[in-house]
C-alpha cells in the first residue's frame, strides 16, 4: 500500500474517532418550564420506567426520556426525581359535592393536596353540583378535574327525595319512558358528563333512558333497577355499575324467585316512600343472596359484564366500611381537622360513638363477599374504577381514595391494577386516554411524586412530594400551607 493511501486512511480514522468523541459528549438541550430529573416513571400503560427524565411546558408534558447527565435546560425550575417515582394524577370515580353543601367548598384542596387531580361527581342537584364544574374549568391549575351527572335519574318513588333523615334531595323521578327520555335531554342540555339511573326505574324507563343517553354521546352509570336484573340492565346500555348495587341479588341460587318477589315489592309499596320502599327490599333479599351465590350464575353474569363493558366502581371503602372501620382510627379521625369546625366535631362525636359497637354478622359476611366480588370481576376481565362515595360515611375526601386503593388491593388487585383504576381506567371511561392517564408526551401534566415505590406497597400513593394539576407544580410546602389554611378556616 503507498504511502498516499495509507495517510488518507489514517485520516479518515481520525475523523471517525473524532465524530464518535463528539458524539459521546453531545448535550442534551431541553426545553419547557420544568424538568424533572432521574425520577421513576410509573403508568398502567408503561409500568415501570426507571431513571427518566421528564420535561413539563404550559399544561402538558413534553417529553419523557432516558435519564441524560449531560443536558442543558432553558426553563425555570429543575426538580431531582432520583428515587423518587412519578405516576398520572388520580381519580376519585364516585365522589358528591352535593351531599353536604358545607364541605364542598373545600373539596377542592382536599383533593388536591391528595394528588386527586380528576373527579367525577355522581349525583345531586344541578344547581349545587354544576358550579362546581364551572369553578374548576375556570381556574383548572388550582381545581381538580370535575365530571358531573346532575341529579339522580330515578323511577317513581324516588329514593333520593329529601325525606326522612340523611336523605339529601339527590333524585328525581320518571314514571314512564317519555319522561325519561325528557330527563336525559334535560340533563344533557346543562352540559352534564354522564348520567346516573337508580333503582325505582322500571325496565322499560331504562332502556329509553340508556338509549337516550347513548344517542346524546353520555355514558349510563347507576345501580342496576330493583325491577331489573344485572344481564338485562347491561344488555341494555348500563356502562357502569356504582358500589356492584344489586349484583349479589343477580348472582344468588334463587335469581329469577328474587326479581318476582322485587316486583311484586315495588307493586304494593309504589305509594310509600322511595328510600323506605328501597330499605324494605334490602332487607329482605341483600343478605339472603350474599350467603346463596351460584358460582355458574355469577360466571354468566360477569361474562355479559365483560362482554359489554359494564364497569365496576367497588366503593369499597364504603361498602365495607362498617367492618374495616376506618372510621375507628385516631390517624384517620386526625383528618377530620381539615372539615368546617361543626362538622369535624359531627364526625368526631358520631364515629367515636360508632367505633364503640361491633359490626353485626351481616356487615362481616357482606364484607367477605365484595371483597372477593372485586377478585371475580378482575378474572373475568371486567372494568373495575377506583372510587369512595366520599363524604358520605366519615369519608374525608381526597384521603378516603387512597384507602380505597389499599382495600382494592387487599381484595386481589396488584398495586399497578389498582393504579390502572384510578388513572388510566377512568380517562379511558370518558375518552381521554389520549390526554391523560399515563405519563406520555402531549398529555396533561396531572402528576404526583411520591417519596417511595406504590408498587412495593399501594399505601406509598400517600407519600406525596409534589402534585402537578395542569402543568402546575405544587410542591410539598405548597401542599402543607392548603392543609394549614384548611385546618385554620
Amino acid at each position: 500500500m503507498n504511502q498516499k493511501i495509507t495517510t488518507q486512511i489514517y485520516f479518515w480514522i481520525f475523523i471517525m474517532a473524532l465524530g464518535n468523541l463528539n458524539c459521546n459528549n453531545s448535550i442534551t438541550k431541553y426545553e419547557g418550564d420544568i424538568l424533572i430529573q432521574n425520577i421513576n416513571v410509573i403508568d398502567a400503560k408503561n409500568g415501570l420506567q426507571k431513571e427518566m427524565d421528564v420535561v413539563v411546558k404550559d399544561d402538558k408534558i413534553q417529553m419523557v426520556n432516558p435519564h441524560q447527565k449531560d443536558f442543558s435546560f432553558s426553563g425555570k425550575t429543575t426538580i431531582d426525581g432520583s428515587g423518587k417515582f412519578l405516576i398520572p394524577g388520580l381519580w376519585d370515580a364516585h365522589v358528591h359535592f352535593a351531599y353536604l353543601t358545607e364541605l364542598a367548598p373545600s373539596m377542592f384542596k382536599l383533593f388536591l393536596v391528595n394528588g386527586i387531580t380528576s373527579v367525577r361527581d355522581t349525583g345531586g342537584r344541578l344547581d349545587l353540583v354544576k358550579p362546581w364544574k364551572e369553578a374548576a374549568q375556570k381556574d383548572p391549575q388550582n381545581s381538580p378535574r370535575v365530571k358531573i351527572a346532575g341529579p339522580l335519574l330515578d323511577g317513581v318513588p324516588v329514593v333520593y327525595d329529601g325525606s326522612g333523615p340523611n336523605r339529601p334531595p339527590l333524585g328525581t323521578g320518571a314514571k314512564n319512558p317519555e319522561e325519561g327520555i325528557k330527563l336525559v335531554d334535560q340533563f344533557s342540555d346543562a352540559n352534564v358528563d354522564l348520567i346516573k339511573a337508580y333503582e325505582m326505574l322500571s325496565p322499560e324507563t331504562f332502556a329509553a333512558v340508556a338509549a337516550r343517553a347513548k344517542e346524546k354521546g353520555l355514558k349510563l352509570t347507576g345501580h342496576v333497577p330493583l325491577s331489573m336484573d344485572v344481564i338485562s340492565a347491561s344488555n341494555a346500555g348500563l356502562n357502569s355499575m356504582e358500589h356492584l348495587r344489586n349484583l349479589e341479588m343477580s348472582i344468588s341460587k334463587d335469581a329469577d324467585e328474587l326479581l318476582l318477589k322485587r316486583r311484586e315489592m315495588l307493586e304494593v309499596g309504589k305509594n310509600d316512600q322511595g328510600g323506605i320502599l328501597r330499605s324494605r327490599m334490602h332487607e329482605a333479599q341483600r343478605m339472603h343472596a350474599v350467603r346463596n351465590q351460584d358460582s355458574l350464575k355469577r360466571k354468566e353474569v360477569l361474562s355479559v359484564l365483560a362482554k359489554n363493558n359494564t364497569w365496576q366502581i367497588p366503593t369499597l371503602a364504603l361498602s365495607t366500611g362498617r367492618t374495616n372501620a376506618i372510621f375507628a382510627r385516631p390517624e384517620w379521625r386526625a383528618n377530620y381537622k381539615y372539615l368546617p369546625d361543626s362538622l369535624g366535631q359531627q364526625w368526631m362525636e358520631a364515629s367515636i360513638k360508632l367505633a364503640e359497637t361491633s359490626p353485626d354478622q351481616n356487615a362481616k359476611d357482606y364484607t367477605k363477599w365484595a371483597e372477593e366480588m372485586v377478585q371475580h370481576l378482575s378474572d373475568a376481565n371486567v372494568g373495575i374504577m377506583a372510587g369512595t362515595d366520599c363524604p358520605i360515611f366519615f369519608l374525608t375526601p381526597g384521603y378516603s381514595l387512597h384507602e380505597e386503593l389499599i382495600l382494592l388491593v387487599k381484595s386481589g388487585l396488584t398495586p399497578l391494577e389498582a393504579i390502572n383504576a384510578a388513572t388510566l381506567r377512568p380517562a379511558q371511561y370518558f375518552n381521554l386516554e389520549k390526554e391523560l392517564g399515563t405519563i406520555e408526551n402531549g398529555k396533561f401534566a396531572d402528576l404526583l411524586i411520591l417519596d417511595e415505590n406504590p408498587l412495593d406497597d399501594i399505601r406509598n400513593t400517600q407519600k406525596i412530594n409534589a402534585v402537578f394539576r395542569n402543568g402546575k407544580l405544587f410542591d410539598r410546602d405548597a401542599l402543607d400551607e392548603m392543609l394549614k389554611d384548611l385546618s385554620e378556616k
